[in-house]
């Protein structure tokens, strides 16, 4: 017995690496296995967690549809191989009549060969970097944990508990009939389990996602208001300096004015001063010139007489 469960558990293990690999390898194939997995296993693409007869009739059922892509395309080459005599027969009508026409329509010919030669490389290119692209999304969608979206998920649940449903109302009708009930709480309590992993890991996903945007939400928002504190501040702080400047002015302005106040009234008070004195300079100056006319005079009235 130990033989037995260990074999069948090597070929279980074998099924579900087969799966994987093939995952990994195709990215039809996983496209696939998820179309499967949504139409009859409830969305749990882990294959793990799938029995041995789900993965052999799946193998089954894409082993046919590759099978039938292969016999599609050996078809679709086979007419290619068959029309190509007319192909050739084209061609060398063609070359026939560029043979008789002159050199500019060769040239022309030459001309338009080349064209379409670019043409031919740009399209090559732009496939293979296209086929570049798939393989790199195929080889990171293989990363991608495999678990079931949210409504697959609830479909999953839902089928579950209208299948125990359905189990509660055949019992009920028929209670006569001998039922395993540990077995039969055992699947139903896995099969509640499965949809309630499904549904908490897509619970946990929303919310680490909700969580992600709310970050990054906030992180805008701080960005945004301390750029606005910092305009507000540039703009306070030209104002006030704005207002000292002015105030600045007004102050040195009046104490300008009163500095020139204070200068006139001191020249007033100096000139007052000043005009006595002049005044009496100018008096004596008088005077002495006065006096020295009035010697002037007797001295020469003095010469006059003695002549």
């Amino acid at each position: 017995m130990p033989d037995v469960a260990q074999a069948a558990d090597d070929t279980r293990q074998g099924l579900i690496d087969q799966v994987k690999s093939h995952q990994k390898a195709s990215s039809g194939f996983q496209k696939t296995w998820h179309a499967y997995c949504d139409a009859h296993g409830d969305g749990v693409y882990d294959p793990a967690r799938h029995k041995v007869q789900f993965l052999e009739e799946f193998l089954k059922t894409a082993a046919t549809k590759n099978a039938d892509v292969k016999g599609s395309k050996r078809k679709r080459k086979e007419v290619t191989c068959s029309g190509s005599g007319s192909a050739a027969s084209r061609s060398r009508s063609r070359a026939r009549r560029r043979r008789r026409h002159g050199k500019g329509r060769r040239r022309a010919h030459g001309r338009r060969h080349r064209r379409d030669r670019r043409r031919r490389d740009h399209r090559g290119r732009r496939r293979r970097k296209l086929r570049r692209k798939r393989r790199s999304e195929s080889s990171g969608s293989s990363e991608v944990s495999d678990l079931p979206s949210r409504a697959t998920a609830i479909k999953g649940a839902e089928r579950a508990v209208a299948a125990a449903a359905e189990e509660l109302e055949r019992l009920k009708a028929n209670p006569d009939v001998a039922v395993d009930e540990p077995a039969l709480q055992q699947k139903q309590k896995e099969e509640m389990k499965v949809a309630l992993q499904a549904l908490q890991s897509e619970a946990e996903a929303d919310v680490q996602a909700q969580v992600q945007e709310a970050k990054d939400k906030l992180a805008q928002e701080k960005v945004s208001r301390m750029i606005e504190a910092e305009e507000k501040l540039d703009q306070a702080i030209a104002e006030r300096l704005k207002e000292a400047e002015d105030k600045l002015r007004q102050e040195a302005q009046g104490r300008i004015d009163e500095a020139q106040k204070q200068a006139q009234a001191r020249l007033e008070e100096i000139m007052a001063d000043a005009k006595p004195k002049i005044e009496a300079s100018w008096a004596d100056q008088i005077k002495d010139l006065e006096a020295k006319a009035k010697a002037a005079r007797a001295a020469a009235n003095a010469f006059t007489k003695k002549e």
